[in-house]
């Protein structure tokens, strides 16, 4: 991805106003990129050196790898100390991080400055609520809105680019939003995870509003503790001024605690908590959910596609931040009947048997408890459940995770999902600490939904959750080819 050719090296230096900064052999040379993993580095660019977390739970040192940024290319360092013997210019800040997300801004010509981009946050929900808000903006008539996040970048039905992190580095952040300023797009939804906040993915970006979906355990083996995961998640919501506006889910776990010392136009919304969007007289089933919003004293209709009552919490989430910039509300709850699942959001296969197959992302605790009882609430005569959790990750969630599947299905499968470089057994084994009843183990994924197929019948649900629309399994360092659904689909 390419930005602004003939950027200056004192142009980004001056993104960094306000930050105490020291210079060695500074020369004003120009950019031609920005890039903190030296692996990409191509002549002519900015390398950032930070510590950066990446996937297997390893911290890489970018200072340790700047001989090789610099065998690339590099013709200008960024770093948080000093790099003896480099005799390229060098900016030394205390944030390199932040310097980082700036830079890459500073490069790609602030185009946040012309978006409306709203960020959407929380433990579930986001790429539904994401997709369906960008939806929302472009059927309420306010023209094309893309979506940013775990399934990729998405314009107006189709896929620009494929989904890595849920929240991308900075330098691909800035250079997607660059690329809609370019094509004329006003509308951006962006998935902006926990890490990303906490690791200053999106410094210096400028949100139009801000979407809380909810808040439960997640992600402690990287953030510490559940303290240190709220206010990473509440930073997205810190930075906000009217007219710019927060919505948050009034029934979530610290919902007081995300709306307090908010400078933004909040806006809440729940089923039980009195709220500014409320959700009453819902009924859902196997092929969606029908409810009445209830906003400014006047009721809109609203049917949709999407089966659970969790899904209630993510269609009033993205009605309040669609009516938030500029949608009619009638517009956004008739706009919601067109919107179509989201792959590996309770996906809904039939089986050849009669019973029928859900398949979801659902991998914390919250998650898989809020998929269960909506699946109950489908009555199947028999439930029946696959999952497992992954590796090198909180070791803390898997015995609740056990504890909540075991009360709640007919029968449950515990199987691998992602273990990377963890031992399987080991995992199910933590898994199995928490269960309240019998449960089958089978490491083998694909063999686990094979067997738990085998043990339904016409009228059953076969609940196999925590991988999505994942196709890949992670062991070691390598990824696999896998999917659940294409599993699910060779029992036709």
């Amino acid at each position: 991805m390419s930005g602004a050719r003939g950027t200056r090296l004192s142009a980004i230096v001056a993104a960094f106003e306000g930050m105490p900064m020291e210079f060695t052999a500074f020369r004003d040379v120009e950019i031609t990129g920005v890039e903190c993993r030296p692996q990409e580095v191509t002549p002519g660019c900015l390398f950032c050196c930070i510590d950066e977390y990446l996937e297997y739970n390893i911290w890489h040192s970018g200072r340790d790898q700047v001989e090789t940024a610099l065998q690339r290319g590099a013709v200008a360092i960024v770093a948080g100390r000093r790099i003896e013997g480099c005799r390229l210019p060098q900016i030394l800040l205390p944030e390199p991080r932040v310097a980082f997300g700036l830079a890459a801004r500073a490069y790609y010509g602030r185009p946040d400055e012309h978006l409306a981009l709203t960020g959407v946050t929380g433990t579930n929900g986001k790429t539904t609520t994401t997709r369906l808000l960008a939806h929302l903006v472009r059927e309420g008539g306010l023209g094309s809105c893309a979506s940013m996040g775990t399934l990729g970048m998405e314009l107006d039905g189709e896929t620009l680019e494929p989904g890595e992190y849920t929240t991308p580095l900075a330098q691909v952040n800035c250079a997607r939003l660059a690329r809609l300023r370019d094509a004329g797009v006003r509308f951006a939804a962006m998935e902006v995870s926990s890490h990303a906040l906490e690791l200053n993915r999106v410094a210096g970006i400028h949100f139009a509003g801000a979407v809380l979906t909810n808040f439960s355990r997640d992600h402690l083996d990287f953030h510490g503790n559940i303290e240190a995961y709220a206010s990473a998640k509440k930073r997205l919501f810190e930075g906000l001024e009217a007219p710019n506006f927060a919505v948050i889910n009034g029934d979530s776990d610290r919902a007081s605690w995300f709306c307090s010392g908010l400078n933004a136009d909040l806006i809440s919304y729940g089923i039980d908590a009195n709220t500014d969007w409320m959700a009453r007289d819902i009924k859902t089933g196997p092929e969606g959910t029908g409810f009445l919003a209830c906003w400014r004293g006047r009721d809109y209709r609203v049917e949709s596609r999407l089966a659970g009552r969790f899904q209630v919490y993510n269609i009033l989430a993205a009605l309040a931040a669609a009516t938030a910039l500029g949608v009619p509300p009638e517009r956004a709850a008739a706009a919601v009947s067109v919107f179509p699942p989201v792959s590996g959001r309770m996906e809904s296969i039939r089986l050849p048997n009669g019973a029928t197959a859900i398949v979801d992302f659902a991998h914390n605790p919250d998650g898989l408890k809020h998929l269960l009882e909506n699946c109950r609430a489908l009555k199947p005569r028999r439930m029946v459940v696959v999952f497992g959790c992954g590796g090198d990750r909180d070791r803390g969630k898997r015995p609740l995770m056990g504890r909540i599947a075991s009360e709640r299905a007919d029968r449950c499968w515990l199987t691998s999902d992602n273990p990377r470089t963890e031992d399987p057994p080991a995992i199910l084994d933590d898994i199995r600490e928490g269960c309240r009843s019998e449960v089958r183990v089978q490491a083998d994924r694909a063999e686990a939904i094979r067997e738990a197929y085998e043990d339904t019948d016409a009228g059953d649900l076969l609940v196999i959750a925590g991988k999505g629309h994942e196709a890949f399994q992670l062991v070691g360092s390598e990824k696999i080819p896998y999917s659940d659904r294409e599993e699910v689909l060779k029992l036709r």
